[in-house]
C-alpha cells in the first residue's frame, strides 16, 4: 500500500501528463469545492458547503429566537471580562 505521500506524487504526475482540459477542469472544481475558506469560532477549517450550511443554521437558529448581541454589548463584554 502506498504512503500518503507517495499517493501524492502519484497523482501529481498523472495530473502533470494530462491533456484533456475537461479533467483539468474537474480537479481545479473538486480542489475549490474542498478549499477551507473560513474557520469556526473554535478553529475548525470549513469549505464554502460548510460554511454556507454554517450561515444557514445559524441564520434559522436566530429565526427560531436564539440570542444576538450588538456591536456595543459584545466590546462591553470583552472589555470588562475577567481573564
Amino acid at each position: 500500500m502506498e504512503s500518503k505521500s507517495e499517493r501524492k506524487i502519484s497523482i501529481a504526475k498523472k495530473v502533470l501528463d494530462l491533456t484533456d482540459d475537461s479533467v483539468l477542469d474537474e480537479i481545479e472544481h473538486l480542489l475549490a469545492e474542498t478549499e477551507t475558506i473560513a474557520y469556526t469560532s473554535d478553529g475548525k477549517p470549513l469549505t464554502k458547503a460548510q460554511y454556507k450550511n454554517h450561515l444557514e443554521s445559524i441564520s434559522s437558529d436566530i429565526q427560531s429566537g436564539a440570542k444576538t448581541y450588538s456591536i456595543d454589548e459584545v466590546r462591553e463584554y470583552v472589555i470588562n471580562r475577567k481573564p
